[in-house]
């Protein structure tokens, strides 16, 4: 497993030298990787902070209901955390040149 993930990443680094991008394209690129970034960091922040308040509005609401407001409230900060992440390996997928941009 990880002869297979050291493979992957030395063929990303080679994938990364032989595509040769204009300083323009590189510099547009960076910023879309930092924008990116960016949001992954917010996306994370704000996870742990619903996930905090789901455990708020959980104890509020107490231990008799199945906590139906707070388990929405945790699969949503999750799968919002999980959709800004899958965009960040989307474009960095793109990037490595792993998947052709038509």
């Amino acid at each position: 497993m990880v002869s297979r993930a050291k493979n992957l990443l030395t063929l990303t680094g080679v994938a990364l030298v032989l595509v040769g991008a204009t300083p323009e394209e590189e510099a547009l690129l960076h910023a879309f990787d930092r924008a990116l970034t960016a949001m992954a960091y917010a996306a994370a922040g704000l996870c742990l902070f619903a996930i905090v308040w789901a455990g708020f509005v959980l104890m509020a609401e107490g231990g008799d209901e199945r906590g139906g407001r707070a388990k929405s409230a945790v699969v949503l900060a999750v799968v919002g955390l999980v959709l800004v992440l899958s965009a960040k390996g989307v474009a960095a997928l793109l990037r490595s040149g792993i998947v052709p941009i038509p």
